[in-house]
């Protein structure tokens, strides 16, 4: 399933995002959203970042380049 930001990019693998609240720049590794609609898919913390570690929620995100 497609996933997007928080400006309605789509979001891939390996792609650098910003995280909107601290404005911490990292990469997209993982992104869970098997089993999800596609509103689940766009509030829900499906995405892991790689040097976070945290899951964040696509909408919290901002895709970089």
């Amino acid at each position: 399933m497609k996933i997007y930001d928080r400006n309605r990019n789509a979001l891939h693998l390996g792609q650098r995002v910003m995280i909107a609240a601290t404005g911490a720049v990292d990469t997209l590794k993982e992104a869970h959203t098997d089993n999800m609609t596609p509103y689940e898919a766009e509030h829900e913390k499906c995405v892991l970042l790689a040097n976070t570690r945290e899951r964040y929620a696509p909408i919290e995100l901002i895709r970089l380049g």
